[in-house]
């Protein structure tokens, strides 16, 4: 038996050279797509109804895998992520108070340089993950003073059960990303090592119940999240604006008290959080504006 050459140990994979040498990824994306004019909201839930037809077609063929839930479960978490990059980016272009904050945030050369003006502020959220609640919490309160949050992660009451769940979807999100969905240490601590001990080193096996129930989960918390976020933000327009009786004064503008001339400034905001067709959408913006103003005289006749 003869002895192979060192160089045989090179080998113990064989390889194919790939059919293209260097991988061209300018033609992996489409430059012709052209962005709906959308509110972050119902560009979640646009996302999210393109995900939930794979996985449902597939099971109406019979063809549905644990694999493909898999692969469907990080697109549900993505199209969350996205709705609050959405969100902080639509806030930063059109209020004041939240222009502010961002201010005095970093922004790279390279996206200086070559970022759409409309854009810049998606810059500023790169290296953030918004995959779990504390960074949301985070983002929400420093950029956008949102009352109740927290850099802690805390988050209102009334939002904490959803928060709660969204945690517990990012924490096996993780497993998925880095673990080709088996559950590691780190997430069955966070989860609760108690009932997930059993569970180590198992992949994750989603059944088409379970997946609706996680897109309910995100839709709920989506949903209630740009609820508040609309009230406070909305509110503290005018208690911190030149008229407000908040000590810091956020805004240089006054509510004019009068549909007419407050429509083009109250739409900026409306643009941002309504939701339009399909089910639950928003009420008109007219009576929307209606119901800010029973705020604004409540709030005045304060003493």
């Amino acid at each position: 038996m003869s002895i192979p050459s060192a160089s045989f140990l090179d080998t113990i994979t064989p390889f194919s050279a790939p059919t293209k040498g260097k991988l061209d990824t300018e033609n992996w994306f489409d430059p012709n797509h052209v962005t709906a004019i959308q509110s972050p909201v119902d560009e979640f839930r646009s996302n999210l109804a393109q995900i939930n037809v794979l996985y449902l077609r597939a099971d109406a063929r019979g063809e549905y895998t644990s694999m493909l839930g898999s692969l469907v479960y990080l697109g549900m978490v993505s199209a969350a992520e996205g709705y609050f990059r959405s969100l902080l980016r639509r806030l930063i272009l059109v209020d004041e108070a939240c222009r502010h904050n961002a201010s005095s945030r970093t922004l790279t050369y390279g996206a200086a340089l070559h970022h759409a003006e409309d854009l810049l502020p998606e810059a500023l959220l790169e290296g953030v993950s918004l995959a779990n609640t504390k960074n949301v919490a985070t983002e929400l309160k420093t950029l956008c003073n949102i009352s109740q949050m927290s850099k802690d992660g805390n988050v209102p009451a009334a939002l904490e059960r959803l928060f709660n769940n969204f945690e517990s979807i990012c924490q096996v999100r993780h497993c998925g990303i880095h673990r080709f969905g088996k559950l590691g240490s780190q997430q069955a601590l966070r989860l609760g090592m108690d009932k997930h001990k059993p569970l180590l080193e198992k992949p994750l096996a989603l059944t088409v119940l379970q997946l609706q129930e996680i897109a309910e989960a995100l839709e709920a918390l989506i949903r209630a999240v740009n609820s508040y976020c609309f009230a406070d933000i909305l509110k503290r327009t005018h208690s911190a604006g030149p008229t407000g009786k908040e000590k810091t004064k956020l805004y240089q503008d006054t509510w004019q008290l009068d549909w007419t001339q407050d429509q083009k400034r109250f739409n900026e905001y409306y643009d941002i959080f309504a939701s339009v067709g399909g089910s639950q959408p928003s009420d008109p913006a007219a009576n929307v504006y209606a119901a800010f103003m029973t705020f604004v005289t409540a709030y005045n006749a304060k003493k």
